[in-house]
């Protein structure tokens, strides 16, 4: 046997390495956090599609408006990034925008604000949820 055959032999019982996976879209954790592969196109996709409903949800303002004094507020959609509320590593990210009970987590924020908030967990969500109920009495 050659060795350009044994690299394409797959045995009865492959070894997880050597089976061949479709990538998914959103991967979901045993936690409940969620990841958008945005690697994939219907990942990439997703990942936007989260980002554009922050951007709605919050009235088309940054999240970080009043947590950094720099935040201009409004907030084009050319301009949005996704804010992860809880600065974690790329590893641990969630990339959910609402628990299963309804509390809003991450948000749309200008490029700047993200770099400037760095990996500070800010309780911007709460406050948020907060001001669009209010306003929606009035």
């Amino acid at each position: 046997m050659t060795h350009a055959y044994l690299s394409a032999y797959i045995p009865a019982f492959p070894k997880p390495r050597q089976m061949k996976r479709e990538p998914v879209a959103v991967k979901v954790f045993a936690d409940g956090r969620e990841q958008c592969n945005i690697k994939t196109t219907e990942g990439n996709a997703e990942y936007h599609r989260r980002k554009w409903l922050m951007w709605e949800r919050q009235g088309r303002r940054c999240c970080l408006e009043g947590f950094l004094p720099e935040c201009p507020g409004a907030l084009r959609s050319a301009d949005c990034t996704f804010e992860h509320e809880h600065g974690r590593t790329a590893g641990h990210r969630d990339d959910r925008i609402e628990l299963p009970d309804g509390t809003w987590i991450n948000g749309a924020c200008h490029s700047v604000c993200n770099g400037l908030k760095g990996s500070r967990k800010i309780p911007y969500s709460a406050a948020i949820q907060m001001r669009m109920a209010r306003e929606s009495v009035k």
